[in-house]
């Protein structure tokens, strides 16, 4: 087994799967795109599912299909909503895997509805207002001409209704301004569209900050997965599911004077004892760590020294004596009192979040806990 690899806590995101819903009042759409932003697709679907969430929310059609492919009953019973662009030509897998399409545009419209034609298949489609983001959508006054047109396509059915928040993580206003823009639809779908039609708007920071615009569904990501989506502390408490870990593999005395790794960019002032960590940017370790970021080896944050490898770390472990091949290094997660998390690492590494976590290589091994007990 590898000597490096991520700990997923699933009990701690069914808690905070949960904790959103209770803050809200409203269903979940579970938003597991991305490989679960990270954490692995199938079992983190599973686990929301469980958790009691609507439906599960990915990016692409084929993530859709990866899911229906599984062999899990559950799954392939599964509302499944494809939040990004689905192209004419993946219309075809939108219908055979029973996915339910977002839909930007009137033609849009007529590439599911001929795909579904072609399936005898009644298709449930969602249809995205751009209230704002400048991103997918319709213009809202066109909105209810649209969900007219896709009433009467024999093949189609009005699911849903969204929208999404540009800058709920950080601008109430405008997070007001866009669900602004949003209720002449919100109110227009619900004198004239079926009972059924699932209207959501509220991402992890509107679910937190903003849950007036809670509707029918909430469409939590980054906060199911215990980060924080903004800078505010979040109204409930979130519990960190990601760990990324990895056991030292050589230990080695260097001189003063001595550069370390490539380019020379550390250059050690004093005798020095450095571990070597078999983990990279290969892994998803930010690049931009080198010289800036740290681990935590027994409890205590280590600086890393030299640039971040492909495959390696060297960490300074001089003021760690004994320290050895075998010994548990953290590069996010708990170790005794110390934590580094998430937010840390990605401020540290001059990213955000989202893409931290994205990063995380499929070559790493992915273990799961599943302490019931806690959640």
């Amino acid at each position: 087994m590898r000597s490096a690899w991520l700990e997923i806590d699933l009990a701690a995101y069914r808690a905070n799967l949960a904790a959103l819903r209770a803050h809200c009042g409203a269903g979940v759409l579970a938003v597991v795109k991305a490989n679960a932003y990270g954490h692995g697709l199938v079992p983190l679907a599973r686990a929301a599912l469980a958790a009691g969430a609507e439906a599960l929310g990915v990016a692409l059609p084929e993530e859709g299909a990866a899911l229906r492919e599984a062999g899990d009953p559950a799954l392939a019973a599964a509302r499944i909503v494809v939040l990004g662009p689905a192209l004419p030509e993946q219309a075809t897998m939108v219908c055979d895997y029973r996915l339910e399409p977002v839909i930007a545009s009137a033609e849009m419209v007529a590439a599911f509805a001929l795909a579904a034609c072609e399936r005898a298949l009644r298709l449930p489609v969602h249809l995205k207002v751009d209230t704002g983001m400048g991103r997918l959508g319709v213009e809202p006054d066109r909105a209810p001409a649209l969900c007219q047109r896709i009433a009467a396509e024999p093949h189609l059915a009005l699911a849903g209704v969204c929208t999404h928040f540009a800058r709920a993580d950080e601008s109430e206003e405008a997070t007001r301004a866009q669900w602004q823009r949003f209720l002449p639809v919100v109110e227009w779908v619900r004198a004239h569209a079926a009972t059924s039609v699932r209207l959501h708007a509220a991402n992890s920071a509107a679910a937190l900050w903003f849950p007036l615009s809670a509707l029918d569904w909430i469409r939590p990501g980054l906060a199911t997965y215990g980060v924080n989506p903004g800078e505010r502390p979040p109204p409930v408490p979130l519990r960190p599911v990601l760990a990324l870990k990895a056991r030292i593999a050589l230990v080695r005395e260097f001189p003063a004077g001595a550069a370390i790794g490539y380019g020379g960019t550390y250059v050690t002032p004093a005798p020095a004892r450095l571990a070597i960590v078999p983990l990279g940017y290969a892994d998803g370790v930010p690049w931009s760590l080198g010289n800036r970021g740290t681990l935590l080896v027994r409890g205590q944050p280590v600086p890393i020294r030299g640039r971040v490898c492909m495959d390696q770390i060297l960490i300074d472990v001089t003021n760690l004596p004994g320290v050895a091949p075998g010994e548990e290094a953290v590069v996010i997660g708990r170790q005794g009192s110390a934590t580094l998390s998430v937010e840390a690492v990605a401020a540290t590494a001059g990213t955000i979040p989202y893409e931290l976590l994205t990063r995380m290589a499929e070559r790493l091994p992915r273990r799961y806990r599943d302490d019931a007990a806690s959640a």
